[in-house]
């Protein structure tokens, strides 16, 4: 949905609930209203009018359900603050993470889930663990609140800060997840997420700036949507889309999750069915087995320099040999620098990472990597994220230094926050491969030659040797110059039809 449109219901909302106040109406029971956050990007305006045709009244003013209604410039409930409040107050969620009811509960928090205070009480295996014997507890989530005092259950935001005696802070002010130091190499430019946060649910933009531009640039990519990619029990992975640089691989990834390729139905369901702890997490193959796909049928490989496997949470496409991407992809753990301009990037996670590392860790067969049990993608959606972004930071000039980016995340408010974090520029000692771009094939005319230009990339400039064949007993033959890549195919005598070099 739009922002704009966004907009408009925020401010019928408030017209409605001008009305109502005035009419004084009183009914016995009031039902909750809530737009689903921004952080779950979908506004339903049927729900709305629902929602709020059924109530006939405001809510009271310590309702959790103010976050998403406030107006311009006023406080709304601040879910990060108050994940962080339930810490310092040593509150305690024990759950699992793959527990549906523990996902759900932490989703309530919006962004804020990520800083509850949670505790794992299972083994990858989902037997109990260590705490979850010590604790006794078997049903998740379970909350302790203050004196040990336990309750059980998914609990509304007011029920959790009643019990902990808190009160569920406000603020208009957007805020930034800490963005940690970071180590660039040159030649490999890094992505960086920042997951931002406004308790209102406006849009916001991002600016980013660097105090030392001759050694680390740094830009924000703008135009790209994102995928979210759901799992079942554990929660929602948020991707944002090179759809620039990889248009040829985020169109597939797009087309398939629009079709509801990825969606689990009574007849289609699609898991993680290769999972290597500190390497891949691999979907995408409704068999289940690593050698299925789609309809669509295979498509070449897109690189970019710009894109490379240097950190955890790059999407990828997974592959059986050269050209032959289809619907499998992965996900990394770590740099991954040896899939560099083999397998074609076209995303980074930007918001899910406590998901992915869940998934990472299950229990695996040791002959096929298979997850013991199931793990299921639920649904896959494409949205423009008013939220989240990504910024790109380059090595500059090949010299090695340190900078400071400055990051700011502002509303439509003009609320603003600002993040700062150091930038080591280092020397890369990985050796990229050269890349071959997109070859434009020319139509032939019978009894002529005909000549094909290659062209490449090298991330560190080396120089590129080229070579080219044609399969044994072919009807014509090939020349190639290593040096330049003009490769020359020329038929005998006679021969028409399609020539095929590689």
């Amino acid at each position: 949905m739009s922002n704009r449109r966004i907009q408009s219901l925020r401010s019928l909302a408030r017209q409605i609930f001008r009305s109502v106040l005035a009419s004084e109406i009183k009914p016995k029971s009031v039902r909750p209203i809530r737009f689903e956050p921004l952080e779950r990007r979908e506004v339903m305006a049927g729900d709305f009018f629902d929602s709020a045709l059924s109530v006939g009244t405001a809510p009271d003013s310590d309702s959790s359900m103010t976050s998403g209604l406030s107006g311009e410039g006023e406080a709304a409930n601040d879910l990060v603050a108050f994940a962080k409040a339930l810490a310092t107050a040593n509150v305690k969620l024990y759950g699992t993470a793959w527990n549906a009811d523990t996902t759900q509960q932490r989703n309530l928090f919006e962004d804020g889930g990520k800083f509850l205070p949670f505790f794992e009480l299972t083994n990858p295996d989902r037997s109990p663990n260590a705490l979850g014997t010590s604790t006794g507890i078997t049903t998740y989530p379970t909350w302790e609140f203050q004196g040990g005092v336990r309750v059980t259950g998914v609990l509304t935001l007011q029920q959790i800060a009643s019990n902990a005696n808190i009160a569920i802070p406000t603020s208009s002010t957007p805020s930034i997840d800490t963005i940690p130091t970071q180590t660039l190499l040159i030649g490999s430019p890094l992505h960086v997420p920042v997951d931002a946060y406004d308790p209102n649910g406006n849009p916001l933009v991002i600016t980013v700036t660097s105090n030392n531009p001759s050694v680390v640039s740094a830009e924000v990519l703008n135009g790209n949507r994102s995928l979210v990619l759901s799992t079942e029990g554990y929660g929602d992975m948020v991707f944002e889309l090179f759809e620039s640089e990889a248009p040829r691989a985020t169109s597939r990834i797009i087309e398939l999750a629009q079709a509801g390729f990825f969606n689990k139905t009574t007849t289609n369901q699609v898991t993680y069915h290769r999972v290597i702890d500190n390497f891949v997490i691999q979907a995408g193959d409704p068999t289940g087995t690593g050698s299925g796909g789609s309809v669509l049928g295979d498509f070449d490989d897109q690189y970019d320099v710009d894109l490379q496997h240097n950190r955890t949470g790059i999407l990828s496409f997974a592959k059986s040999s050269d050209d032959t991407n289809d619907s499998q992809f992965f996900v990394t753990e770590g740099p991954q620098r040896n899939l560099d301009f083999n397998h074609s990037v076209f995303g980074q996670l930007v918001e899910g990472e406590l998901i992915r590392n869940a998934i990472s860790g299950v229990p695996v067969a040791s002959s096929t990597n298979k997850p013991t049990t199931n793990v299921v993608i639920s649904s896959a959606t494409v949205i423009s994220d008013a939220e989240n972004g990504m910024i790109r930071l380059k090595a500059v000039g090949g010299q090695t230094g340190t900078a400071i980016i400055t990051v700011t995340v502002q509303d439509s408010e003009g609320n603003s926050t600002q993040q700062s974090f150091s930038v080591t520029v280092s020397a890369d000692n990985k050796n990229s491969a050269p890349f071959l771009n997109d070859i434009a094939v020319p139509t032939a005319v019978a009894g002529s030659p005909v000549s094909i230009q290659l062209t490449s990339q090298d991330v560190e400039g080396d120089p590129v040797y080229y070579d080219a064949t044609v399969p044994t007993g072919s009807q014509y033959t090939v020349a190639v110059d290593h040096t330049t890549g003009l490769v020359t195919l020329t038929p005998n005598s006679g021969f028409t039809g399609a020539m095929t070099a590689t």
